[in-house]
């Protein structure tokens, strides 16, 4: 547009004089007394003289590599005055072993197939340690015969083009390893990789300071000489602690020109001597909560000052330094919350549960004997209503402390929930006699007064204690029978303590009778279902019920399921009388269909030896075509430590119930220790949680964190969420407020015959709000 605009005025002044620019043209041609200063010669070094006023590369090679001409930006770049410096010498000669092989290489194979290659990269270090991309075009030179004799090339630098691409490229792996949740070592190398090779002579480091903020630790420094960054671990932050404790100690960048003159390295310049640095540069990286997180620091050869290109992009790199430290800060707390009581810092049931576990198989190996303690406080809500649940906390602290005093750490103790704490003990203490006067210590260290501010008052215990092998053969059997020592213990008067005692029921029936009897009461029918209702949280539609066995026995009445289904399945008759529990519960859903009600999902439980069981599938099957069900009105229950037990082989059986049209429950989840990659794999319909939670969600910020977290899980995976146990209209009402959309308990309504529950779903029901406040 601007070449326009000027021949515009040009042909404008022409016309104005009364010349056409045709004869303005022609006159200027007829012009011969040019002077001789005036006319262009190409004479002599014309060749030359041009080339060296091109910014590119540009040279001629023989056919032995050796220079045999080259610009003057040639030779600058190698180190050199004048372009005949360079003539006869080899890339070899000129550049580090490795480029000049690479440049060699690359003219071989021009030469061999005598065809040029254009517009390739290639990467070279200079003389003065610079780095350099080239985009360079190479073309063999032929005689007359056809032979190759020699190289033409033509390299422009790219360099600037190339660093952004990599700058990018860089940030772009920063982000991605941040998001998948790569180790933080590896992404703060990546960081400060990045951030290097975007300058000549720098190198990089990432310093975090600790958890008291007094000092930094060595994170990254992937170019630093080791025996540097050993130095520099653990440094105290300060006023004059070179330039990196200094930015954490004033809080802003600090930018040391020259290491060796600068009174903030004054105490460390010796120890800094033998190393090559002459500038350190440091910029502070803080946290959302403004505290410092550590610091980005860069290293130069040179003494100098940072250009402002440098200083944003060290900026930058503190920038997302600090989004990866505090995502793996917050990841962290995360798995310490997830594994750890957030009011005493003790660990919480799951860690419990694992360990005890694993400490129980630990036992089996060595003979040595583990036990569990039960301790609960006495009548711990009237703390509460009296003097706040502020003061309750404190108080629970303080227990938790005092529970850790009296054994100094040599066993594991848990806050188990609520006022209950649990002990892992082992070695000599797990000996019967060691126990009685360990709870013996703990009762009367937590029956010490208590003094918060003005308030002094005393808290008493009882405690429970079981041992393996003697007691239990399983964890799950030991920390029951500890429960059950402990209860026996409040049930004589509270602040006190007691040792699990294997007695037989307080009936003349010993097992051995009871297993007979439930034999026979299989067959004869002494067995029924009760129904219990599961709500639709938002409809107040009932949309489902478990099926709950009773056993009518003819001398002992009515016995609850933990009554006879361990005695089960320990023998083996849990698979008929599994086989008929399933029966049942499909025939009376179907029958309930039948009489026109609101159609419903049942939900039986399968047990661990049924799981096993190769007959199971078959045996739905069956039931399934024997009562007319429809597949998707019937629900399995399974156990999530049943699951873990073999994960694969769960996997493959579910598959086969779900193509059969099944649904799938894990019962009481929450209460095992799956992984959430193991949770993925399982093809489930719905996540129920253990009614352990739902008990204390009125006063326990933690089981309602682990509620919320449950419900926000199940609904991330596309499960229906079941809250079991839900017993008051505050826990409906905090379950509503977290979008859970199921819930059972006796809130809504206790096990129930199969007659009561057909006139429930009869009716017209209200919303759930309105039935039950």
């Amino acid at each position: 547009m601007a070449q326009e605009n000027s021949l515009t005025a040009a042909q404008a002044g022409l016309l104005t004089s009364g010349k056409t620019l045709a004869e303005e043209l022609e006159r200027i041609n007829q012009l011969d007394h040019l002077s001789k200063d005036d006319q262009l010669h190409l004479s002599g070094d014309w060749v030359q003289t041009l080339v060296n006023h091109v910014s590119d590369y540009v040279y001629v090679k023989d056919r032995r590599h050796r220079f045999v001409a080259a610009n003057h930006q040639v030779a600058f770049d190698l180190g050199f005055h004048e372009p005949t410096q360079v003539i006869g010498k080899t890339d070899i000669e000129l550049h580090l072993p490795d480029t000049g092989s690479k440049f060699a290489a690359a003219e071989v194979a021009i030469m061999a197939s005598k065809e040029a290659s254009i517009d390739y990269e290639e990467k070279l270090i200079l003389a003065n340690g610079k780095r350099r991309w080239l985009s360079s075009s190479k073309f063999p030179v032929l005689n007359d015969q056809n032979e190759v004799v020699g190289i033409v090339g033509i390299s422009r630098d790219i360099t600037e083009r190339k660093k952004s691409d990599l700058l990018q490229q860089g940030q772009n792996k920063v982000l991605q390893e941040i998001a998948n949740a790569k180790p933080l070592q590896d992404v703060l190398e990546t960081l400060v990789l990045t951030i290097e090779s975007q300058m000549d002579g720098v190198v990089g480091s990432v310093m975090l300071v600790t958890q008291n903020g007094k000092n930094l630790q060595a994170a990254v420094a992937p170019n630093l000489p080791s025996e540097y960054v050993d130095l520099c671990d653990g440094l105290p932050v300060g006023p004059k602690v070179g330039s990196c404790g200094t930015a954490v100690y004033r809080r802003e960048s600090v930018f040391v020109e020259n290491i060796h003159e600068d009174e903030l390295w004054e105490d460390f310049r010796e120890a800094v001597s033998r190393f090559e640095m002459r500038s350190c540069w440091s910029v502070p990286f803080f946290g959302k909560d403004t505290q410092v997180l550590g610091t980005f620091g860069l290293y130069s050869n040179e003494v100098r000052s940072p250009t402002e290109h440098e200083k944003k992009l060290a900026v930058e790199a503190a920038r997302l330094a600090s989004i990866a430290v505090e995502r793996e800060r917050a990841e962290k707390e995360i798995r310490f919350l997830a594994s750890h009581d957030v009011l005493t810092g003790l660990p919480n049931r799951h860690d419990f549960k694992a360990k005890l576990a694993e400490k129980i198989e630990c036992s089996r190996k060595t003979g040595d004997p583990v036990a569990v303690l039960f301790v609960d406080l006495d009548n711990f809500k009237f703390v509460n209503d009296s003097f706040g649940h502020a003061i309750g906390d404190r108080v629970l602290t303080i227990v938790a402390e005092r529970i850790l005093s009296v054994h100094d750490r040599r066993h594991q103790s848990i806050r188990f929930g609520g006022d209950e704490f649990v002990l892992i003990v082992e070695g000599e203490d797990a000996d019967k006699p060691a126990l009685i006067d360990l709870m013996a210590r703990l009762k009367n260290e937590i029956t010490k007064t208590i003094r918060i501010g003005d308030l002094s008052f005393h808290v008493t215990c009882s405690i429970g204690a079981a041992c393996h092998p003697l007691d239990a053969e399983n964890a799950e059997q030991l920390l029951k029978n500890a429960d059950k020592a402990m209860f026996e213990a409040k049930s004589q008067g509270r602040d006190g303590y007691k040792v699990f005692e294997n007695t037989r029921p307080g009936t003349s029936v010993n097992r051995l009778t009871l297993l007979e009897d439930m034999r026979s009461g299989i067959a004869k029918g002494e067995f029924h279902l009760k129904y219990q209702p599961q709500y639709d949280l938002f409809t107040g539609r009932i949309v489902g019920a478990e099926a709950l066995a009773r056993w009518q026995h003819p001398v002992l009445g009515e016995l609850m399921p933990e009554q006879f289904i361990p005695l089960a399945e320990d023998s083996g008759l849990i698979v008929p009388l599994g086989r008929w529990v399933l029966f049942e519960a499909c025939r009376q859903n179907r029958e309930w269909q039948r009489e026109g009600l609101v159609p419903i999902t049942i939900g039986v439980n399968v047990s661990a030896r049924q799981f096993r069981d190769v007959g199971l599938i078959t045996d739905v099957r069956e039931t399934l075509g024997r009562t007319g069900l429809a597949a998707n009105y019937l629900e399995l229950e399974v156990t999530e430590s049943l699951l873990m037990q073999n994960a694969d082989q769960a996997v493959r059986l579910m598959d086969d119930f779900r193509k059969i049209g099944l649904k799938l429950a894990i019962d009481d989840f929450g209460t095992g220790f799956s992984s959430l990659i193991a949770l993925k794999s399982f093809p489930l319909t719905r996540l129920k949680i253990d009614q352990s939670f739902i008990r204390d969600l009125e006063t326990d910020e933690n089981d309602r964190s682990i509620a919320r977290a449950i419900i926000s899980l199940g609904r991330e995976l596309g499960l229906n969420v079941v809250a079991e146990g839900v017993e008051t209209a505050k826990q409906q009402a905090f379950l509503a407020s977290c979008k859970c959309e199921t819930v059972q308990g006796f809130h809504f309504g206790r096990p129930m015959s199969a007659e009561k529950l057909g006139k429930l779903l009869g009716m017209s029901l209200a919303p759930i709000s309105a039935q039950f406040g």
